[in-house]
């Protein structure tokens, strides 16, 4: 059974066949097989050679969110993604880039201040959620135009956090 979805702003499929006990798993031309353990309703063991990976699952509305290997993972549907960019990425009429939170959480930590110029994938803040901290970063090369939180505070998904205007 084929599987499309959009990981992060990207369309990927995922092939998953059912073989014995373990799920022959074909992303491009990576096949793997994988023996893949439920450990609660939000919690999956995937045992895929001699290796094990923890994977933590949440949904919010249309969205699902993904925590595995130290790194968070943001899926929808490609019907329901509609071009949108990627992690809450989001471009405004002025040019400027609003960063969202994918989930949430509570924001541990600003790593940026306003009117510093960032690089494209440099860290802007730490955002906790299930447990996990979730390192949020620019998308793009510019100039942090405004921050919208602060360390300690709870935030919504979809949330703008930071207001990027992008090097041209």
């Amino acid at each position: 059974m084929d599987f499309e979805f959009i990981v992060d702003g990207a369309r990927r499929t995922i092939a998953l066949e059912k073989k014995g006990d373990l799920f022959l798993v074909k992303d491009g031309n990576l096949v793997l097989e994988a023996d893949i353990v439920r450990i609660s309703k939000h919690e999956v063991l995937l045992r895929v050679g001699d290796r094990s990976l923890m994977v933590r699952l949440a949904r919010d509305g249309e969205r699902a969110f993904v925590w595995t290997g130290g790194r968070a993972y943001v899926l929808s549907e490609p019907a329901q993604d509609s071009g949108r960019s990627s992690a809450g990425d989001d471009k405004s009429q002025e040019g400027s880039s609003a960063i969202r939170a994918p989930m949430p959480g509570k924001v541990i930590k600003v790593n940026v201040s306003e009117g510093q110029e960032v690089r494209k994938n440099q860290s802007l803040l730490i955002v906790e959620a299930m447990k996990m901290e979730n390192e949020i970063r620019s998308a793009v090369e510019g100039i942090v135009k405004k921050i919208h939180v602060a360390a300690g505070e709870l935030v919504d998904s979809e949330k703008t956090l930071v207001e990027l205007e992008p090097k041209r």
